[in-house]
């Protein structure tokens, strides 16, 4: 079971255990499905979460959990009127399609996850969220053109979605077309300053177009925000050398190094 799996196991196990003791007997066999979910013996586990989740359609942990199974025995159907259920949705429908590639993506299914959004877009092209994970799963591929070409239909859909602007930022640095990124960036802030990832990003833009001053201080409002931010003070340093500022260079360079064991 991966790391991932075992997380979202314990999750599970720990909300059914927090019913109530004076809650109704169990009828729908659901605690063994739970067992024999956490140890992977997934094709007798399933009938028992479906059982128990038809049973009790409101229990969002079994509608979860039994979405959790069917993706890990390949079946997609399943595991998408699982979550359909479990988000209230119906389940031929592309929202349903794009919350399952959603779940898929979290469990690290990604190559079962592209199949879904294409299915979501034929049925609804402009879904808000698809064309973003669209473009996340082309980036993580290294086909950081389609991504971007993603990104921006998503912005079109959806101009208020700052991790759609984040991430285009990002994948226009890794293309190195660093004077584009910026204003992506800076939308992506302004929309949610509260993230320090764009301003760190955003920081390493500024270095690569010459402007440290900029930089120094997309880089220090990060560092604010995200103190423990290995990064962000590697950067840091980097801007100070570039400047010439070596005492304030050593300085993070010395943050950095703290911020790495942490």
């Amino acid at each position: 079971m991966s790391a991932r799996a075992l997380v979202s196991f314990v999750c599970l196990a720990a909300i059914a255990s927090a019913a109530p003791a004076s809650a109704q007997p169990e009828p729908t066999g659901e605690s063994e499905g739970f067992r024999l979910f956490s140890h992977g013996e997934y094709e007798r586990a399933a009938p028992l979460l479906e059982k128990a989740s038809s049973a009790l359609p409101d229990r969002p942990d079994l509608a979860r959990a039994l979405g959790l199974c069917y993706l890990r025995l390949n079946n997609v159907n399943g595991a998408r009127t699982a979550f359909a259920r479990l988000f209230s949705v119906r389940p031929e429908s592309a929202t349903a399609r794009l919350l399952t590639a959603k779940m898929m993506i979290a469990e690290e299914l990604e190559d079962m996850a592209e199949p879904e959004l294409q299915s979501a877009a034929k049925l609804d092209p402009k879904l808000p969220e698809l064309h973003y994970l669209l473009g996340e799963l082309a980036i993580y591929g290294g086909d950081y053109d389609k991504g971007i070409a993603e990104l921006r239909e998503e912005i079109a859909i959806n101009p208020a979605f700052a991790m759609a602007y984040y991430r285009l930022g990002d994948a226009l640095g890794r293309k190195e077309l660093w004077d584009q990124a910026i204003a992506p960036l800076q939308k992506s802030i302004w929309l949610n300053p509260d993230f320090s990832s764009p301003y760190i990003l955003l920081g390493k833009t500024y270095y690569k177009t010459n402007r440290l001053e900029f930089a120094e201080g997309m880089l220090k409002r990060a560092i604010r925000m995200d103190p423990n931010n290995a990064g962000a003070h590697y950067l840091l340093a980097t801007v100070y050398r570039t400047m010439g500022r070596q005492e304030d260079a050593s300085k993070e360079l010395e943050l950095w190094q703290e911020a790495k064991k942490k």
